[in-house]
């Protein structure tokens, strides 16, 4: 993944309705290799459903997603053997142990042998699962699926992760674990697109914030224009410049 030009996805004009709610409205965005990039809205913006239909999902009314260069709609097996998804309601293979859902997703992956062993520990020893690795995933607690199913996510690794409120129910250690293997995932040339409603974590570890309303993309922010905002006094943080956009007030 050190093809750090590549765009690993690529949305033009994504629509998507629910009967007559349009969820998702003419939205365009492109992510690069190494790019680790906020989605922030308010509930109902459409963020969940963007992330659906890239990930193969939902099926879009309208526009085009490719991941890595694939079609999601033509090719959505091929599409989903380089996406990495953690959604927000988990659905995870309950009656398999830790380490054999993460074997399973390594063999879909093609990592096997050793490097499939290494790549297992690694990622147990990551988020402090190695003793509860021959239990089953429904044993496990909220937090317990939420970590085993970013180690999921990450196996191979897939060209995008696509995490929707993914460090929900994680303690403060393991979350600065975990957002630490997930910037050295985007050094190596993977591409992250991450929903969240902790701004003050999107303001500090994210090179660009993608802010959505009503379907449609708001603000595109890079790290230097995010900054600039921010030093030229305006805005006091990344809330203020979110409240703004999306015209929410608080007295």
């Amino acid at each position: 993944m050190n093809d750090t030009n590549k765009t690993r996805l690529h949305i033009s004009n994504l629509v998507k309705r629910y009967r007559r709610l349009t969820a998702v409205d003419g939205f365009s965005l492109d992510v690069a290799a190494g790019e680790f990039v906020g989605f922030i809205g308010p509930n109902g913006a459409g963020k969940s459903t963007t992330m659906g239909c890239v990930a193969g999902i939902l099926a879009p009314d309208g526009g085009s997603v490719e991941v890595a260069g694939v079609d999601v709609v033509e090719n959505p097996v091929e599409a989903r053997r380089h996406i990495g998804f953690v959604p927000q309601d988990l659905d995870l293979y309950d009656y398999l142990t830790g380490d054999e859902f993460l074997r399973f997703v390594a063999q879909i992956r093609g990592v096997e042998g050793a490097e499939q062993d290494r790549q297992v520990e690694e990622l147990l020893e990551l988020t402090e699962l190695t003793d509860a690795r021959d239990r089953v995933v429904k044993e496990y607690s909220g937090g317990m699926a939420r970590k085993i199913a970013i180690c999921a996510a990450l196996i191979g690794p897939p060209e995008l992760l696509l995490l929707d409120e993914s460090f929900v129910g994680l303690d403060p250690e393991s979350t600065l674990r975990i957002r630490r293997r997930l910037q050295r995932y985007c050094d190596e040339g993977g591409a992250i697109l991450l929903s969240s409603h902790i701004l003050d974590m999107l303001e500090r570890i994210c090179s660009r914030v993608v802010i959505m309303v009503d379907g449609k993309l708001e603000r595109d922010l890079s790290r230097d224009e995010l900054e600039d905002m921010l030093a030229g006094g305006e805005y006091r943080d990344l809330n203020a410049i979110y409240l703004e956009a999306t015209g929410k007030v608080i007295d």
